[in-house]
């Protein structure tokens, strides 16, 4: 089973969006300065989180994310968790 997330930075205008398996692991990963491409937004927190069954779906379904900006703006939406 994988997470599909977006995360959100805290001190610039910034949403992110990957897949794993170990969302907390990730969002660790993410805040410590050791993904290169969100070092710079940190802290992040997570937005949305959607489950999916297998790598190759939650790699598709990032991809169709990051592509179509119509698509993510809906899936934010949907998948947006409750504060």
């Amino acid at each position: 089973m994988f997470d599909v997330y977006a995360i959100e930075s805290l001190t610039i205008k910034r949403i992110y969006i990957g897949y794993t398996r170990d969302i907390n692991e990730r969002l660790k990963y993410h805040n410590s300065g050791y993904v290169k491409s969100t070092a710079e937004g940190r802290p992040w927190k997570v937005i949305s989180l959607e489950k999916v069954g297998n790598r190759e779906d939650a790699r598709w379904l990032e991809f169709s994310l990051k592509k179509s900006k119509g698509k993510r703006i809906k899936w934010l939406n949907q998948n947006r968790i409750k504060a």
